[in-house]
């Protein structure tokens, strides 16, 4: 009963974060450029349970069969007796199912994906063996009926771990949220007909500088300041090539490669940059984007359009974030009566019980 409660307030956490961030995401649903989140959840590690002295207690100890599918890089592997392992940063996970692929290292790691489902190629959990956790290198590899890693036909490593005689089986401590997520996906395009608002047909970004140092953002909303620069709403300079956009002609465009014609000669190029995996900027506020310390990508050329007159809105959907609000709410809820419930049965035992 007691894990129960555990169980129960991890949903009811977890359930406040997502409200939290959907309710941002409302907030936000006329803010331009700007792009949802969503929390990403993911269980507690599941714990192994064992008997200390053992006992005559019938159980089917041994390994059993593995089924695997392939798609792409990833495969899917479960078994109906015996476990995988995985190492987190909270310890290790058993299960009977588990999702991987190799590395840009040659390890095998759980799956990690951005919302545009491209991989985060370092950030999942490592995939261990018999001999702790299974590094390929560049070859090839198969994975048997066994569970055993195969490297040219010789077994490189062992992926399914048998059940012991003593192994009760695994029990976990319910759900957490472990980060919040952005959705980069297109906003529609808005006309404003304003020659100094600019809008991203595609993946990319524009590069603004502030007082406090260099950032992107998508939100295209631009100004004139008082030294000619095109500058957002907040005061941040529109980064060209030849560093940030001044305005001197009387007749100013911008072509869909981002290229600055002012009285019909081209004086600048806005300065773009696109990334091949979007999981490598983070927010900061409700527009601005950094680069993460370590990327797992690269920067790339930006392929998209820019289009003068337009501005990007927000992704977000009301409705849609709305009914998720109410889902949520339901949700927090039902684990509250859990709890309880549960706090009700463990207050009859401490007082019916103790008569007894």
């Amino acid at each position: 009963m007691v894990k129960g409660l555990y169980i129960g307030a991890s949903s009811m956490i977890t359930n406040i974060n997502k409200m939290d961030v959907i309710g941002n995401n409302l907030a936000n649903v006329n803010t331009t450029g700007f792009k949802k989140d969503r929390v990403q959840v993911e269980s507690f590690n599941a714990r192994l349970l064992t008997r200390i002295n053992g006992s005559m207690y019938p159980i089917e100890s041994g390994s059993g069969k593995v089924t695997q599918t392939q798609s792409g890089e990833e495969i899917t592997a479960t078994t109906d007796n015996g476990y995988f392992r995985v190492q987190t940063e909270n310890g290790i996970n058993y299960s009977k199912s588990l999702i991987f692929f190799k590395d840009t290292d040659g390890y095998l790691r759980t799956i990690k994906k951005n919302i545009g489902g491209t991989f985060d190629n370092l950030k999942g959990d490592l995939v261990i063996g018999k001999n702790g956790p299974i590094n390929i290198g560049e070859d090839e590899y198969t994975l048997d009926e066994a569970g055993n890693i195969l490297v040219g036909g010789t077994v490189k490593d062992q992926l399914l771990m048998s059940i012991n005689p003593n192994d009760v089986g695994t029990i976990s401590a319910g759900i957490k949220g472990y980060y919040v997520m952005t959705d980069y996906d297109q906003g529609q395009l808005e006309a404003t007909n304003s020659p100094f608002d600019l809008a991203i047909r595609g993946e990319g970004f524009f590069s603004v500088s502030t007082s406090k140092g260099d950032y992107y953002t998508r939100d295209g909303v631009f100004t004139i300041n008082n030294a000619n620069e095109l500058v957002d709403l907040n005061g941040a300079k529109l980064l060209g090539l030849d560093g940030p956009i001044t305005i001197n002609g009387s007749n100013f465009a911008v072509n869909e490669f981002g290229e600055v014609i002012q009285d019909g000669e081209i004086t600048d190029k806005i300065k773009m940059t696109a990334f091949s995996n979007v999981g490598d900027i983070y927010k900061v506020g409700t527009s601005y984007y950094l680069e993460q310390p370590n990327m797992t990508g690269e920067r790339i050329e930006f392929e998209g359009e820019i289009v003068q007159g337009y501005r990007e809105q927000s992704n977000t959907d009301a409705v849609t974030e709305m009914i998720s609000l109410i889902e949520m709410n339901r949700n927090y809820e039902t684990s509250q009566k859990v709890i309880t419930t549960i706090d009700d049965m463990i207050g009859k035992c401490v007082t019916e019980l103790g008569r007894v």
